[in-house]
């Protein structure tokens, strides 16, 4: 049993961020300089193997940025794998989080939980891509547990005083062996790949342009927060290849946050 950590938190003084990291194997920090801070989370191993026990934390002080990202797509090997994954973002802090798609093979057994704490002034753009198995090796639907939790707290009340964190999002997908009623026409049809884009908080209103594979267009849909405390979105899409999703959730928010930075001049 292999225990993986990346644990990394970035507080802001003026101009100057300020970073602290560590990173136990296989899980693996990679960053660089710059506005935001860049940072990569590697797994040299290609991929999550079965006894993994991964936590990932990262924390984002008043007016902090950061934007992660990963080396490649993600691949699930058999036997049970476990991952927790806590956010916890102050006032004003943003963070880009779009993980390449994951791909659980034949035999995984996966379990993940993601945790997130903000205030509404943040902003957070966070991805999940999934597929039905390792497609070209014709392993579609063969793993043996998909469950992946998401939890997304919003601090109430004035900063000034003690506030209290509200439930503001709860997600669960749990998919189990065999999957004949996942794979059915009336849930995902002839679709083997899905994903979530989560934008949350002072992000401008996405514009989701056309997308075509193969000559289809990929069907999308796109919710709005009615909460009138903490704003977002939450956008969907289905499609024959997961790394065609991926591609267009990170130019949905590139776009976000080169608008968000003409309109701000900056955080």
């Amino acid at each position: 049993m292999t225990f993986g950590k990346a644990l990394l938190k970035i507080s802001r003084q003026g101009e100057h961020a300020r970073i602290w990291e560590y990173s136990q194997a296989p899980l693996q920090w990679l960053g660089s300089p710059g506005e935001p801070p860049l940072y990569y989370l590697r797994n040299p191993n290609g991929g999550l193997l079965g006894g993994n026990r991964h936590r990932i934390a990262i924390e984002l002080g008043a007016g902090a940025g950061l934007a992660i990202r990963t080396q490649g797509a993600t691949r699930l090997h058999p036997g049970l794998i476990r991952q927790q994954a806590k956010v916890k973002l102050a006032p004003t802090s943003q963070l880009i989080w779009i993980p390449h798609p994951t791909i659980p093979g034949a035999g995984a057994d996966f379990r993940q939980q993601v945790q997130i704490e903000l205030d509404p002034s943040a902003r957070l753009a966070y991805a999940e891509i999934w597929t039905a198995g390792r497609l070209a090796m014709g392993e579609c639907w063969q793993f043996r547990r998909l469950s992946s939790s998401l939890r997304v707290w919003v601090a109430a009340g004035s900063p000034s005083a003690s506030r209290q964190k509200k439930l503001w999002l709860q997600e669960h997908i749990d998919l189990r062996f065999p999957h004949q009623h996942v794979s059915t026409a009336s849930v995902l049809g002839s679709h083997l790949c899905w994903g979530s884009l989560y934008l949350l908080g002072d992000w401008p209103e996405p514009t989701w342009p056309t997308v075509h594979v193969s000559g289809t267009e990929s069907p999308h849909w796109l919710v709005k927060s009615p909460d009138p405390v903490c704003q977002g979105w939450i956008l969907r899409q289905v499609g024959p290849q997961a790394e065609a999703i991926w591609q267009q959730f990170g130019q949905v928010v590139q776009q976000l946050a080169a608008a968000q930075r003409s309109s701000s001049q900056g955080w």
